[in-house]
């Protein structure tokens, strides 16, 4: 038993519903339908397929219990004919599995092999166009944010991967002498007047690139923060990272700040929510 629905994308309904009782027996108006169906189920089959088959790493298994009907459509079925079980491993007074000695060197071919590609902990994107043709400042503001945003940097100033430094450098176009501002930039922000907001001690809630629909606009805080100490308990922090000195003589900054605080203020009605700048210089400045 099934449903079959006839449904054209640029239909406002659709142009059949039939509950099917049996697909081996289908009415006549439904023939085409159902064929319809299962050749989109075919499909998928083959899509399936070729995804297990393409992100295989090294091996595809594929098990299987006997059908109680033969079938030519399952993957077993499709790949059986050109493999071998595992467990038939041969003895050594046996053969190997036959190989097909009639390939000539036209049968034949060879795939490059790439060389290992250097993976570390810290994902950067590839350099766009765009960013290298962004002003330096602004590179190395995005170098400082996204080492912040990877957590690498401590309230007790301890230095920041070299490996974290070397791939910010490389999402953003910058040499390593310009890679090394971002970091220090980080490391004052997070172990300067505003270390209190990665102190454990402090810190009850916090997250890095926070996501906020507020009035239908998409906002991401910098770091938000829940403190937990005696002085402030649940207050609410947004804090904003900037490279600039004196963010706060910046009126589109200022109501940015606004926006962000009624945000947080909207999912936590009753808290108290502050907002503060983190300067690359290493100062808190509380934005009101």
């Amino acid at each position: 038993m099934t449903v079959l629905i006839d449904w054209p994308g640029q239909s406002p309904a659709p142009e059949k519903f039939v509950f099917l009782v049996s697909e081996k027996r289908p009415p006549i108006c439904a023939e085409a339908v159902l064929a319809q169906e299962q050749l989109a189920r075919g499909r998928e089959e083959l899509n399936a397929l070729y995804v297990a088959m393409t992100r295989a790493r090294s091996t595809l298994v594929i098990s299987s219990v006997e059908p109680h009907r033969e079938t030519t459509h399952s993957w077993w079925q499709r790949l059986q004919a050109l493999m071998y079980p595992l467990s038939v491993v041969p003895a050594e007074n046996e053969a190997e599995p036959p190989i097909d000695t009639d390939a000539t060197l036209e049968d034949t071919f060879s795939l490059p092999v790439l060389p290992p590609l250097p993976i570390t902990q810290y994902s950067a994107a590839p350099v766009a166009a765009a960013i290298t043709e962004s002003p330096l400042n602004a590179r190395i503001g995005k170098a400082m944010h996204r080492l912040l945003e990877w957590g690498v940097v401590a309230f007790d100033g301890a230095p920041i991967p070299p490996a974290a430094v070397a791939a910010a450098a490389q999402e953003f176009a910058l040499s390593p002498d310009q890679a090394q501002i971002a970091a220090d930039m980080a490391q004052r922000i997070a172990s300067g007047a505003g270390a209190w907001a990665w102190h454990p001690d402090f810190i009850a809630w916090q997250g890095n690139e926070v996501d906020m629909l507020y009035q239908g606009q998409a906002l991401r805080l910098d770091r938000l923060v829940q403190r937990k100490d005696a002085e402030a308990s649940g207050h609410w922090w947004v804090l904003d990272y900037k490279s600039a000195p004196t963010p706060q003589l910046q009126p589109e900054l200022v109501s940015k700040m606004q926006t962000y605080r009624a945000a947080v203020q909207q999912a936590y009605p009753g808290a108290v929510v502050k907002t503060a700048f983190l300067t690359g210089d290493g100062r808190v400045v509380e934005c009101y």
